[in-house]
Order: structure tokens, then sequence, then C-alpha cells
């Protein structure tokens, strides 16, 4: 990235000094099919806005771009129609690997987010049950997403509401309460939409158990702190910490629903029909208006969530996102409109859609829930492939993608495993040093550097100095799965790199420079996995 953000000075100062403005002109990455190391088409975009031709423009680019840079730039190729792709001096390459393995645990750190706070919103799923598989992608994304945003110079809050109030709450309280009287002896049945799981009866027998019929107790509030208390267990060892747990019971209690209702009818933007009160929604871009008031004169969940996220922006959050599951698609619409109404940019609430997860067992789709409520838990996916691998497996896709979750290849000790392959290039890497410090590679027969390793050192150099890049580029998409990609392409160079040369032997020159090499590998498999929530381990 040092060396991108080098040439694009340089052709800044070409262009000023040609008189020529393009401010929207492309710096990237060469693909390896066409040659050199960066390639810019700002030659033509010059040649669209000028009487001159783009392969002439490109031609003098070149010459002053060559005398600007002549410590980074070993050659300029102008390819038709007037495509520029620059060669980087070899030195220039080894002198960004000493700059990375300097830079350390820093490396890959920006100042992008410039401190702008941002509230990001992930799980939040109903204290009505375990968590399930679905919840570890949304906490995947959300966790990782944080993680990349703080190492691009963001203030990030990580939040969980709780829904806890409501119809889902009241049915788990009935279906906790008919399973008590089950455990008395009654005749009971449950009502259509019951919680059926077995983790219903745990919390009716603690109840039976410890307070009996006694009427005083509140059977609600014991099984949402219960189930919270599950939640949180299984978050903590799925490596994801929340900075604050936000009640919707507490907006009630606040009174701060009725004051943005009363906002909204000040604005003149609620209405009255057949006994409820609705919002104008579809003046901001929603389908059509919505209810905020039942007939029975009670708040919609919709209102809670309008109270909600304008207290999000309230407390000080320049953006705010939500990760929510791809089945909320029908309320993304209705909660811009009401940020809109609020006075409060839409542009500002990023909310990240995640589709489904298929579990899958040697090629067969595994079940992910039965006719008894029992459905397949996150606890249940940890505990058969371990966090790292529920992790890394969540991540491999973008958050728009369905994802097959292969339980069998996420157990594997093999290459095939795209997170064991990561973490054991780490491992490997930790074993060179361990050696290293027996010093019995010297006893080793010289093996010195040939230009073929050299080129390839370069190829892989050029890999590793793309990091701070791709950490950016997830940063501002939001999109934290590009990472997995990167970190399984540097896993493979490596493995390559390993099978093919003898890092350590009695060439001390060619040992030393094989270890900057790797040594820079293993920092930036680090850092990454480290933004994945993912370990690094020295062993395997």
């Amino acid at each position: 990235m040092r060396i991108k953000n080098e040439l694009k000075k340089g052709i800044d100062e070409v262009l000023r000094k040609l008189h020529l403005e393009i401010p929207d002109y492309s710096l990237e990455f060469a693909p390896e099919e066409i040659g050199g190391d960066f390639a810019t088409n700002v030659a033509l975009i010059a040649g669209s806005r000028t009487e001159k031709l783009s392969i002439e423009i490109a031609e003098g680019i070149s010459r002053a771009l060559q005398e600007v840079e002549p410590d980074t730039i070993e050659r300029i190729e102008v390819a038709k129609p007037g495509f520029i792709n620059i060669y980087i001096v070899r030195k220039r390459w080894h002198r960004e690997l000493a700059m990375i393995l300097k830079e350390g645990k820093n490396y890959g750190k920006t100042n992008i987010g410039k401190g702008m706070k941002i509230l990001i919103e992930f799980v939040s799923a109903n204290p009505t049950g375990p968590l399930h598989v679905g919840h570890g992608r949304g906490a995947s994304i959300g966790d990782s997403l944080a993680n990349i945003l703080r190492e691009t110079g963001y203030q990030v809050v990580k939040e969980y509401y709780v829904n806890d109030i409501g119809n889902q709450i009241d049915l788990l309280e009935k279906s906790i309460n008919i399973r008590q009287k089950e455990l008395r002896g009654e005749d009971v049945s449950l009502p259509e939409g019951a919680y059926r799981g077995s983790y219903v009866k745990e919390i009716a027998e603690e109840l039976e158990s410890k307070y009996g019929k006694k009427k005083s107790f509140d059977c609600r509030e014991y099984a949402v702190q219960k189930i919270l208390s599950w939640v949180r267990k299984d978050l903590e060892d799925f490596g994801v910490k929340f900075d604050r747990w936000f009640f919707e019971s507490s907006l009630y209690k606040k009174n701060k629903v009725n004051k943005i209702v009363n906002s909204l009818k000040s604005k003149n933007l609620i209405y009255e029909r057949d006994g409820a009160q609705w919002f104008k929604s579809s003046q901001f871009g929603d389908e059509k208006d919505r209810v905020v008031i039942r007939e029975n004169k009670k708040p919609t969940y919709f209102t809670s969530d309008i109270t909600y996220h304008y207290h999000k922006f309230k407390r000080g959050s320049k953006k705010v996102i939500n990760v929510w599951g791809a089945d909320h698609h029908g309320y993304v619409d209705r909660i811009r409109a009401s940020v809109a109404a609020l006075g409060i940019s839409p542009e500002d609430l990023k909310i990240i859609l995640y589709q489904l997860v298929s579990l899958r067992r040697g090629g067969q789709q595994v079940s992910m829930s039965t006719r008894e409520g029992e459905f397949v838990t996150l606890r249940q996916v940890m505990e058969e492939v371990g966090k790292d691998a529920s992790r890394f497996f969540f991540l491999m896709r973008g958050a728009d993608s369905r994802l097959d979750f292969d339980l069998e290849l996420a157990k594997k000790q093999s290459p095939e495993n795209p997170v064991y392959y990561v973490q054991y290039a780490h491992a490997r890497i930790c074993s060179i040093f361990r050696e290293k410090r027996k010093k019995e590679y010297k006893k080793v027969s010289l093996t010195e550097r040939t230009e073929e390793e050299e080129k390839e050192s370069i190829e892989i150099i050029k890999r590793l100095s793309r990091y701070p890049e791709v950490v950016k580029n997830c940063a501002q998409r939001y999109e934290p799965h590009h990472l997995t990609g990167y970190l399984q392409d540097l896993a493979k160079c490596f493995h390559h790199y390993y099978d093919k040369y003898r890092v350590l032997s009695g060439d001390k020159s060619a040992t030393q420079s094989r270890l900057k090499l790797v040594g820079a590998i293993q920092l930036v498999i680090s850092n990454g996995l480290g933004l994945l929530g993912i370990s690094a381990p020295q062993k395997m």
C-alpha cells in the first residue's frame, strides 16, 4: 500500500505538470496475465477528456513518472489503447518487507475512520431460547467487522438489543407455566406457536424446584435472565464480547417511546385510521404506511424499533450498522424511513443482511430442527468443530450469499480445510523459528538463493504489501469475508514456498533472507486472524 501511495503521489505530480486534472483514475495491482506490478487507466481517462490520443498521453506520463520516482520504478510499459503498466525495482520490494517487519502488530492499521463513532448492533436474538447456527454467522460478521473498523481508526461500540418485552416473552412465560403444570401431574397441551424445546422443561424444573407455586415470583424475569446467561456464555466462548446490552424495556421505563410518537405527531407524520395510529412512512421511501399504536392503544414492535434507532444516534453515533438475518429484509425500508422522518440521514444507517446457513455432513444436508422444537445450536457446532473453525467458515462467503457449512470438512486436519490450512502455515513458521534457536540447521548443506526463488519471494512480498488495503476495503465495504480469502491465498503461497525451498541452511545470507520473508508471512497471518477473532497457534 505504501508503494501504491508513492506511485499515486508521483502520478498526481506529473498530472499537475502536464496541466491535467484527473481525480478519478484508478491505480491497482496488475493482474498476472497483464504483466507489471501496477496498472493505471489515467491516460485513457485523460484521452477521453482532451483532443490527444490516449496512447500519446500514456507515453508522456510514463516518461515524466520515471523521472519523478527513479528509486521506485524499474520500467514502464505502455499498452494500447493507453494502459500504463508499472514495474517496481526489487530493492524497493525488499525495503517494503523490512518496513512490514518493523511495524509488527501495527501493520495493517490505518486511520481512515479518523475517530468517527460507529455503533454496530448484531445477534440481538430474542431471549426465548439458545442461539442457533444462524446467530453464529451474524456474530462472526458483526464481531469481525467491529475489529476491522477499530483497526482502521473508528471508535466502535458493539451492542446487543434485548427484546425483553412483548408477545414472544408472554409466550415464553406461558410455555414454561404449562410445563410446570405438567411436572405437577396435570394434563396439559401446548398452544400453537409455543416454545417446545427441552430448555423450556429445564427452566420449568428449576422453577418448580426453587419456588413451586409461589405467585409472587416473577417467572418471566427468571426465564429471560436464565436464557440470557446461556447466550452470554455462548458468545463469550465464541470470542464475542459486547460493550453494551440494551434492553427494550428501558425505552418504556423512561417514557422514550411516547416521546418519539409525540415527536412524529408534531411533524404531522401520524394519522388515525380504524382506531389505530399510523406513521406516514411511505413519504420516506417505504412501500406503505405503518401502524405505530394499535387499536388497543399499545405500541407495535416497530414503534420500539423507531425509538431504539433514534437513541442509537442520539448517544453520539455518527454511523449505525445493523447486522440482521435475511428474514428481516422487509423491515429495512420502514426503519430507514423512520430514521429519515426524525431528521437523520438514512445514509448514516447501514443494514447488512446475511443469508441462511445450511449444515452439511459428508455431502448430506443436516436437519436444522425437529418437530419437538429442538434445533442445532451454536453451542453444538462449536463443541463439534471448535470456535476457530466455526468463525472462519461463517466468514468464507459474503453476507449476501447462502452458506453451506460442511461439519466434516471443518474438522479435517488437511489442506482441504481452509482454516486448518491458514493456521498450519502460522504454526509451521513458528516451528522454523524454534528450530533456528537450536542452531542445528547450520549443519545442513548450503542452499543458495536462485533467480527463480527471488522472483517467487517478490511475488509473496507483493501479496504482503496488499494486506493494509485488504483490511481497508473490508472496512469501507463492511465485508469481512475478503480477509478470509486473502489469508487462504497467502497461506497457499507460503506452503508452496516452504515445500520448495529450505528456509534454514548453512548459507547465512540465504537463511536470513528466507527468515525475513516467512517472518512477515507469520506476522500478517497472525494480524489477519486476530481481526477475524481466530487464534494463530504456534503448534498444531
